[in-house]
This record gives structure tokens, C-alpha cells and sequence, in this order.
């Protein structure tokens, strides 16, 4: 495996998850992201058929998949520490695209047990040290029979080098951790917890990607986001 390697450059400014969300989120929407632009139509995918479930997005930022989920006929609840991206969620809602939010961690939402049809993690998980308190509480809110869907970075990044998510504001740039989470992990912890694997994808970078994200030209092929499907038995 290629190392990548950290880029050690002076100028950067590291910050806490919350802390650094709070401070992107008026800019988070209008930064194009790679990550969002491969990972996002295989979640949806994988989702699937939304119409009349109640449906848990655990971190769910500015609320990008509560819009679209409720849009599709979802009940959906955010869950988010961050109020600054909360904020962002709120202003979307319209008539056509209701949904709740709350401000909370997602390793204790402080919901009903065996609430959710579906829970969904986007872009979360990568971001906690340790998986378990978070997955042990998705698995508490889930119905029997329910699903679990989450996406994130590939582990191939962090364990690589690049372990840090990075944004930019008032001409600085910004990071925030990113922890490995192999698959393996995934499994090990997610069976004890009466979760199975129902799908796994692994989206490489592509020369479509690559059209509109040059700066990724030398990392064709390698995989950028990982999209897991569970099912709660």
C-alpha cells in the first residue's frame, strides 16, 4: 500500500470535531467535496425505498440526507453536537421537506430504544476514536429487521498518512481528526451487537471523478469512500 503521508505544512490549524464543524458550517454547502460526490449516490442506493420509515440520521450536519430522505416520504430525526451545522439544517426545511433535529452526540441521542426502521451514519464515524459507544447506540435504536447504512472515508486515508479532514475559512486552512476504522473492526463489533452485513462498497477514484476534482489526478484507483449496509436481527 502507498503511504500518502501527511502534508506538514506550518500554516494549518488543528481543531476539535465540534469546534471545527461549528466554524465550516456557514461554508461547508458551497465547498465542493470528492467525498460527497462519489460516496452519495451508492448511500442513496443502498437506502433505497424511504416512503413512510422512520429514519435516524446520526450526524447529520447541515441535514443533507434529512432533505433528501424527507423529501422521499422519510419521518426523519438529525442528530448532531454541532449547532453551528444545525443551523444550516433548520433553514432547510420547507413543507415538502420536514424533519427534526436535535443537538446531541451521536453515542447518546437520547432517544426511545427500537424507534428507527433505518439509521444512517454519512461521514461521521471516521471522526471518533473509538466505534463502539456509537454503534452499540445505533443498534439500541434500531427495530428488529431494521437497517444501519454508513459511509465515511476509506480507512485507506488515515492509515495512510492523511488523517485529517480539512476546510479552509478567512484564508486559512483547518483540520480535524479522522481515525482508522478497518472493516474487520466494523464486523467484529457489529456482531456482537446483532448486526450483519448485508453490503459493503468500496468506490475508487475515476477519471469522471477526476473531471472535477484535478487535484485528485494521482490517486486514480485508490479507494476514497467506504459504504456499508447492516441489517439488526
Amino acid at each position: 500500500m502507498a503511504r500518502l503521508g501527511a502534508d506538514e505544512r506550518p500554516e494549518y490549524e488543528e481543531l476539535d470535531v465540534v469546534e471545527g464543524y461549528d466554524k465550516w458550517a456557514s461554508t461547508y454547502d458551497q465547498d465542493p467535496n470528492p467525498l460527497i460526490a462519489l460516496e452519495e449516490g451508492l448511500t442513496l442506493d443502498m437506502i433505497g425505498d424511504v416512503q413512510g420509515l422512520r429514519v435516524l440520521d446520526l450526524g447529520c450536519g447541515t441535514g443533507r440526507y434529512c432533505v433528501l430522505l424527507a423529501r422521499r416520504g422519510a419521518q426523519v430525526v438529525g442528530v448532531d453536537p454541532s449547532e453551528g451545522m444545525l443551523e444550516c439544517a433548520r433553514r432547510k426545511m420547507t413543507p415538502v421537506s420536514l424533519f427534526e433535529v436535535r443537538q446531541e452526540t451521536i453515542d447518546k441521542a437520547g432517544l426511545p430504544g427500537e424507534s428507527f426502521d433505518l439509521i444512517i451514519s454519512a461521514l461521521t464515524l471516521g471522526h471518533l476514536p473509538e466505534l463502539g459507544p456509537a454503534l452499540a447506540e445505533a443498534a439500541r435504536l434500531l427495530k428488529a429487521g431494521g437497517r444501519l447504512v454508513i459511509s465515511d472515508m476509506h480507512p485507506y486515508w488515515p492509515v495512510s498518512g492523511h488523517d485529517y479532514t480539512e476546510f479552509f475559512a478567512g484564508g486559512r486552512e483547518y483540520r480535524m481528526p479522522i481515525y482508522p476504522h478497518l472493516v474487520e473492526e466494523y464486523w467484529r463489533l457489529c456482531r456482537k451487537l446483532g448486526l450483519y452485513f448485508e453490503d459493503i462498497r468500496e468506490p475508487r477514484i475515476d477519471s469522471r471523478l477526476i473531471a472535477g476534482f484535478p487535484s485528485l489526478k494521482d490517486y486514480e484507483g485508490i479507494p476514497l469512500a467506504i459504504v456499508l449496509g447492516l441489517r439488526k436481527r
